[in-house]
């Protein structure tokens, strides 16, 4: 999902503005909703019987901290850094806001990397799970009435606060909110504990992915991005989008070791893919001699592409895994 968004923003600022009519720009607003929904999902598989105490909810928060907030730092610092060089400050709350990552819980709009948005609802999302966890450890209906409720919430934003007739940047303050996409990351619980016991054949699987995956690219949509967060739009690709999540889920693919390793590797730097995009592509900008002239726009989203992953596997191998280990070890 993160190369996904990658190319999107990639394309969209070097080739041309993509609407809600092709499946890359469709994948630019939903790939960011398939990471909350796997998120969840991960979430409960990890933790499911960990969040037990009011002890162990603590240790979570503390291991989340030590793996969201060390490339965070870095992220906000290099675009800072960007900034001031180029005459511009940003209000030292707001960038304490962000260190912190609490910009989520009081400006979900006040973040400082771009798409960090979706950082700070992670990090409500992850305020909330534990007691999401208890719920659904004490009784299924339980976990499953929250779920219920948030889907309600979801559904108000969708056919309510959200205009179909705006464009999504009018009502960008509204979409990031962190309550628009908790049903999202609760769903990732949810599927879970509703269907961690239950067997799918392989084969039903692979018939539906490759429905859901045409589906998502065919449904007809055209214009603004709003046409596909809000009224019915949102709820036909919310409910593709869970669909290709637990077909994933449910499936056990077995690759060739090389290409196992190389997704494995890919999937370990996703974080930085996400964060670290933006920033090479603005210093690739500032910094290229005779950018555009004399660069390809293709050429530029390949240098820029393969800049990111390298950079994103090494962070996570140098500075992100010595920062989770740290953090398993203070709470263990």
């Amino acid at each position: 999902m993160a190369l996904s968004i990658m190319f999107y923003h990639l394309s969209n600022w070097i080739i041309h503005p993509l609407d809600s009519s092709g499946p890359l720009g469709r994948l630019g607003v939903y790939g960011v909703s398939i990471f909350f929904i796997l998120s969840g999902l991960s979430m409960a598989i990890v933790y499911n019987r960990y969040l037990t105490t009011i002890q162990s909810a603590g240790r979570f928060f503390v291991r989340r901290i030590f793996r969201i907030w060390p490339l965070f730092w870095i992220v906000c610092l290099l675009v800072v850094f960007h900034q001031r060089n180029l005459a511009h400050s940003f209000d030292p709350f707001s960038l304490v806001l962000n260190l912190t990552t609490l910009f989520g819980f009081i400006s979900p709009t006040n973040y400082i990397p771009v798409g960090a948005w979706s950082i700070g609802n992670e990090m409500v999302y992850y305020a909330l799970t534990p007691l999401i966890i208890a719920a659904y450890n004490h009784r299924k209906w339980a976990g499953n009435t929250i779920f219920v409720i948030t889907l309600i919430i979801g559904l108000y934003f969708a056919f309510s606060l959200l205009d179909a007739d705006l464009s999504i940047a009018r009502q960008w303050n509204i979409y990031v909110n962190p309550f628009n996409n908790l049903f999202l990351y609760v769903a990732g619980i949810a599927i879970f504990y509703n269907l961690h016991d239950i067997r799918i054949k392989p084969t039903i699987l692979n018939m539906m992915l490759i429905l859901v995956v045409l589906l998502f690219c065919v449904v007809p949509s055209e214009g603004n991005h709003i046409v596909i967060v809000s009224g019915t739009g949102r709820v036909i690709f919310v409910i593709l989008s869970t669909i290709i999540v637990i077909c994933f889920y449910k499936m056990q693919p077995k690759l060739p070791k090389f290409i196992a390793i190389s997704l494995e590797n890919i999937g370990m730097a996703t974080y930085g893919v996400y964060l670290i995009h933006p920033v090479i592509y603005v210093y690739f900008k500032q910094y290229l001699p005779n950018y555009p002239d004399v660069y390809n726009p293709y050429m530029l989203i390949v240098m820029v592409s393969i800049t990111t992953v390298a950079l994103s596997i090494i962070i996570y191998r140098t500075i992100e895994l010595r920062f989770i280990k740290l953090g398993k070890s203070i709470t263990s």
